[in-house]
């Protein structure tokens, strides 16, 4: 067995949790389990003496996969979705989208099971809050997928240093909600992003996909309606209408298909039952949110 601890990928930094869950989608022979301890970092191994960063690196998508995902902005001939998604666009793009192999990409940034009617425009499916609106230039997830992406000239040396903990940081917006990138917020400094951490980071979207009741909200509706629900929100303790975004941290190795199925039934209320699944701490999200025009966004953490 091959293994490889990761200073650079600590479970409290929610972008570092999706990043190291991230390379088990990338690579699903990779197993990832955490450290225990005040500095919870991932652990990632694989059978035999595998050379866990050659496996990643001989895995990173090219930019023929990335433009290919299913949700560029224009795809295969089909209608334009972005910034948002009508309801007719997702619907063919969902079908179109059948048996593509990154059809979860679709999945995990969209759903028609919640509806947003608007006033003599078409009705728009609700978006997961790791695709935040980014307007001007940014552009939407899959633009800004594609900016980090092509910052990472050399796989196996970036990689390396990003679960190493000593990546260099380029001036780039990222996803769009990792807290770190934040320099400062008194000025217009540039945000500053490791872009390989970034494309692992969507990759761990994979296991987060979004649902809804199947509510259509209806303009100047005034009364409260659930909201879509992405994997790992979870109703607040405080205020049952609204959702916080909760991660843990388990001891076991898993794959992606164990990850998967152990966060179908992680519920952070019952911390107690969460020894039974290997998991030993978790974290719940802090999110910072610009104010007037600024719309920028983070996620920062607090333990559970």
């Amino acid at each position: 067995m091959s293994e490889v601890e990761c200073p650079g990928l600590p479970a409290s930094w929610f972008n570092a949790w999706l990043a190291a869950v991230g390379t088990t989608v990338l690579v699903p022979e990779l197993r990832l389990s955490w450290t225990t301890g005040a500095d919870t970092r991932a652990v990632l191994s694989a059978a035999g003496n595998s050379d866990i960063v050659g496996l990643l690196a001989a895995a990173w998508p090219t930019s023929e996969r990335i433009s290919d995902l299913p949700i560029a902005e224009n795809w295969r001939g089909g209608r334009t979705i972005a910034p948002n998604v009508p309801l007719p666009a997702f619907r063919e793009r969902a079908a179109a989208s059948r048996g593509h192999n990154d059809a979860w990409a679709l999945t995990s940034t969209y759903t028609d099971l919640h509806v947003e009617e608007a006033d003599g425009r078409d009705e728009i499916v609700a978006r997961s809050r790791l695709a935040p609106a980014a307007p001007g230039p940014v552009g939407p997830i899959h633009r800004r997928l594609t900016r980090v992406l092509g910052r990472v000239d050399e796989p196996l040396v970036q990689l390396k240093a990003t679960l190493e903990g000593r990546a260099r940081r380029v001036s780039a917006n990222g996803l769009g909600f990792d807290i770190a990138r934040i320099t400062a917020t008194g000025d217009a400094s540039d945000k500053m992003v490791d872009p390989a951490l970034e494309v692992l980071s969507f990759f761990g979207m994979a296991l987060l996909p979004i649902r809804g009741a199947g509510i259509r909200r209806r303009a100047n509706e005034r009364a409260w309606v659930p909201r879509a629900r992405q994997r790992l929100w979870f109703r607040h303790p405080d205020d049952s209408r609204r959702l916080r975004l909760m991660w843990p941290a388990w001891s076991d190795p898993l794959t992606a298909q164990g990850i998967d199925a152990m966060l179908d039934v992680w519920d952070p209320a019952r911390s107690a039952e969460g020894h039974r699944f290997g998991i030993h701490v978790g974290w719940r999200a802090v999110e910072f949110s610009g104010q007037g025009k600024d719309t920028t966004y983070g996620i920062g953490s607090e333990a559970l």
